[in-house]
């Protein structure tokens, strides 16, 4: 199970590194999947727990990460964590 977690953690952090080096930042710079690098797969992840996260965005068939939901996302991350050691 751990390695499962482990694994899906590295992707998402590949799929981060992409949005980040192509410069899709923002919904001006939304890019589709093709120019991405990404699988059609990751429209369907879209439509299930990672679309709920917020952290990737769709606009007209392009997608565009936010930096801002992704530092909150990190941050509630970070305090489940914290709230668990006690």
């Amino acid at each position: 199970m751990f390695r499962r977690r482990e694994r899906i953690g590295e992707r998402l952090l590949e799929v981060i590194d992409k949005f980040r080096q192509k410069g899709a930042l923002n919904p001006d710079k939304a890019l589709t999947l093709e120019e991405l690098g990404l699988p059609q797969e990751f429209r369907e992840l879209m439509n299930r727990r990672l679309g709920r996260l917020d952290v990737f965005v769709e606009v007209n068939g392009k997608y565009y990460m936010s930096e801002e939901r992704l530092k909150e996302v990190k941050e509630r991350i970070a305090s489940r964590r914290r709230l668990g050691r006690w």
